[in-house]
């Protein structure tokens, strides 16, 4: 007499978890990789509106004649902060800020037929770090920003 049992031997049951934890690994990074990608548009936009804001500065010193010179080069700014309290605060590229990037420019005067108006070029460079795959800081990233500024006598 022939005895059947129904149900699932232990080898198929570990193939099957094995498939299980494959896949679940692969979804896993796929949600790793996509949030990292995210995180670093989010930054590059977070950077290009803190190089934005400081090429709007130097605008305005140029428009008021309160040029700096270039020797205030790689600056620490805060592109992201860790807190609105620390934004609010304005406590710098110090501890209340969660990405620090190195702010350089140099302005030039523009020779110019007019008398009554002159032009100055300005640069500004950003140099940050994007995040790799595992949230760790990694390799270094510069945004340029070229503006004119037109001052009249």
């Amino acid at each position: 007499m022939k005895r059947t049992e129904s149900g699932f031997t232990l080898v198929e049951v570990v193939i099957a978890a094995l498939i299980i934890v494959f896949v679940t690994g692969s979804v896993m990074y796929g949600v790793i990789t996509t949030d990292n990608s995210l995180r670093n548009v989010e930054l590059r936009h977070r950077a290009f509106n803190t190089l934005a804001n400081k090429m709007e500065e130097f605008k305005a010193q140029v428009a008021l004649n309160r040029i700096q010179t270039s020797s205030d080069r790689d600056r620490r700014v805060c592109i992201e902060y860790k807190t609105i309290r620390d934004m609010v605060n304005q406590t710098g590229a110090g501890t209340g800020c969660r990405t620090i990037g190195y702010l350089s420019h140099n302005i030039r005067s523009r020779q110019t037929e007019s008398n009554q108006a002159r032009i100055f070029d300005i640069e500004g460079k950003l140099k940050y770090k994007m995040m790799s795959r595992f949230g760790k800081a990694g390799k270094d990233t510069v945004i340029t920003l070229n503006v004119s500024q037109l001052v009249f006598n």
